[in-house]
């Protein structure tokens, strides 16, 4: 599978909210790596990724959301997302950059890049 089809895919099942399609798309030792440091900042293999995606799920109130690209480099492609969230009672506008390693036809790392403002 090429990272092209790889990358189309999983933007797809992200657009549609198709957590079924998009976690199988994860290879089982999956990294993800968050912008801030500490507690969450990392989350390594699948059933801890599954348990921090039930996290925000119980503490984000989604309003809108979306996902331009993907943008593909290599093994890599880029998703730009935009977030109309609240979160601990709190209604931001966010947009972040996610950047996905695919090893073997699976994601393999997810890195997300925060908006730092102007």
């Amino acid at each position: 599978m090429s990272i092209e089809h790889v990358a189309k895919q999983f933007t797809a099942a992200i657009r549609a909210d198709d957590a079924q399609a998009y976690r199988a798309m994860w290879a089982d030792d999956i990294v993800s790596i968050e912008p801030h440091e500490g507690e969450g900042s990392r989350t390594e293999g699948r059933e801890a990724l599954l348990a921090k995606h039930a996290w925000w799920e119980a503490n984000a109130e989604m309003h809108g959301f979306t996902a331009e690209g993907p943008y593909v480099h290599g093994n890599q492609f880029a998703l730009r997302f935009s977030m109309d969230v609240t979160m601990q009672g709190e209604r931001v506008q966010a947009v972040e950059i996610g950047l996905y390693t695919v090893r073997d036809g699976k994601i393999a790392e997810e890195r997300f890049f925060s908006d730092a403002g102007a």
